[in-house]
Protein backbone atom coordinates (compact mmCIF):
# COMPACT_ATOMS: atom_id res chain seq x y z
CA UNK A 1 0.00 0.00 0.00
CA UNK A 2 1.57 2.94 -1.44
CA UNK A 3 1.43 6.18 1.74
CA UNK A 4 0.02 9.49 1.03
CA UNK A 5 1.05 12.48 0.15
CA UNK A 6 -0.09 14.78 3.22
CA UNK A 7 -0.20 18.79 3.14
CA UNK A 8 -0.25 20.93 6.08
CA UNK A 9 -2.87 23.27 6.32
CA UNK A 10 -2.09 26.85 7.99
CA UNK A 11 -4.29 29.41 9.43
CA UNK A 12 -4.10 31.55 6.60
CA UNK A 13 -5.42 29.09 4.28
CA UNK A 14 -8.25 27.72 6.56
CA UNK A 15 -9.63 31.41 6.99
CA UNK A 16 -9.69 31.67 3.21
CA UNK A 17 -11.75 29.20 2.64
CA UNK A 18 -14.03 29.82 5.49
CA UNK A 19 -14.66 33.41 4.58
CA UNK A 20 -14.85 32.46 0.58
CA UNK A 21 -11.44 34.81 0.06
CA UNK A 22 -10.28 34.36 -3.42
CA UNK A 23 -7.73 31.55 -2.51
CA UNK A 24 -10.92 29.50 -1.70
CA UNK A 25 -11.30 27.72 -4.24
CA UNK A 26 -7.45 26.40 -4.66
CA UNK A 27 -7.76 25.53 -0.85
CA UNK A 28 -10.92 23.71 -1.53
CA UNK A 29 -9.32 21.97 -4.10
CA UNK A 30 -6.69 20.29 -1.36
CA UNK A 31 -9.51 19.01 0.56
CA UNK A 32 -11.85 17.80 -2.55
CA UNK A 33 -8.50 15.46 -3.04
CA UNK A 34 -8.31 14.60 0.90
CA UNK A 35 -12.28 13.60 0.88
CA UNK A 36 -11.67 11.51 -2.09
CA UNK A 37 -8.31 9.55 -0.26
CA UNK A 38 -6.09 10.94 -2.63
CA UNK A 39 -4.41 13.08 0.18
CA UNK A 40 -4.08 13.69 3.54
CA UNK A 41 -4.50 16.86 5.32
CA UNK A 42 -3.23 17.58 8.69
CA UNK A 43 -3.30 20.83 10.82
CA UNK A 44 -1.83 21.94 14.14
CA UNK A 45 -3.33 22.68 17.51
CA UNK A 46 -1.76 26.62 17.34
CA UNK A 47 -2.99 26.96 13.68
CA UNK A 48 -6.91 25.73 15.02
CA UNK A 49 -6.40 28.24 17.53
CA UNK A 50 -5.32 31.20 15.32
CA UNK A 51 -8.36 30.21 12.91
CA UNK A 52 -11.15 30.09 15.41
CA UNK A 53 -9.52 33.13 17.18
CA UNK A 54 -9.47 35.25 13.70
CA UNK A 55 -12.87 34.27 12.96
CA UNK A 56 -13.96 35.01 16.22
CA UNK A 57 -12.79 38.59 15.69
CA UNK A 58 -14.04 39.81 12.18
CA UNK A 59 -16.57 37.34 11.48
CA UNK A 60 -18.66 35.94 14.37
CA UNK A 61 -18.34 33.38 16.77
CA UNK A 62 -21.15 31.39 15.05
CA UNK A 63 -18.85 31.04 12.29
CA UNK A 64 -15.76 30.25 14.37
CA UNK A 65 -17.82 26.98 16.15
CA UNK A 66 -18.94 26.51 12.70
CA UNK A 67 -15.05 25.90 11.74
CA UNK A 68 -14.50 23.52 14.47
CA UNK A 69 -17.61 21.43 14.46
CA UNK A 70 -15.82 20.90 11.07
CA UNK A 71 -12.40 19.89 12.20
CA UNK A 72 -12.66 16.06 12.48
CA UNK A 73 -12.24 15.56 8.47
CA UNK A 74 -8.31 17.38 9.09
CA UNK A 75 -5.67 15.58 11.12
CA UNK A 76 -4.58 17.75 14.18
CA UNK A 77 -1.32 17.83 15.66
CA UNK A 78 -0.70 18.66 19.10
CA UNK A 79 1.88 16.55 20.20
CA UNK A 80 4.84 18.49 17.62
CA UNK A 81 4.55 21.25 20.40
CA UNK A 82 5.61 19.11 23.24
CA UNK A 83 8.45 17.25 20.77
CA UNK A 84 9.70 20.36 19.67
CA UNK A 85 9.73 22.30 23.17
CA UNK A 86 11.65 19.05 24.55
CA UNK A 87 14.00 19.32 21.81
CA UNK A 88 14.61 23.12 22.01
CA UNK A 89 15.08 22.64 25.84
CA UNK A 90 17.37 19.10 25.54
CA UNK A 91 14.18 17.58 28.05
CA UNK A 92 11.85 14.56 28.43
CA UNK A 93 8.49 14.77 27.62
CA UNK A 94 6.53 13.42 31.04
CA UNK A 95 3.67 12.04 29.31
CA UNK A 96 0.67 8.86 29.06
CA UNK A 97 0.55 10.07 25.14
CA UNK A 98 1.35 7.16 22.93
CA UNK A 99 1.86 9.16 20.48
CA UNK A 100 4.57 10.92 21.08
CA UNK A 101 6.48 7.71 22.84
CA UNK A 102 6.23 6.28 19.37
CA UNK A 103 7.93 9.06 17.52
CA UNK A 104 11.07 8.28 19.52
CA UNK A 105 12.41 11.82 18.67
CA UNK A 106 12.49 12.99 22.45
CA UNK A 107 13.55 10.61 25.72
CA UNK A 108 9.51 10.05 27.56
CA UNK A 109 9.13 9.77 31.19
CA UNK A 110 6.25 7.56 30.54
CA UNK A 111 3.35 8.17 33.18
CA UNK A 112 0.32 6.08 31.15
CA UNK A 113 -0.63 2.66 31.45
CA UNK A 114 1.92 -0.10 31.55
CA UNK A 115 -0.18 -2.25 29.18
CA UNK A 116 1.64 -0.03 26.05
Amino acid sequence: MTKLASKVVDSWAMVARVRDEPAADAVDSFFVEADRGNLRLVVSALNVGETFYILAKKKNMAIAEQFLKRLPSLSVHVAVFAIALAQAEKASVITGGDEIRRTRLVPVDWVGSQLH
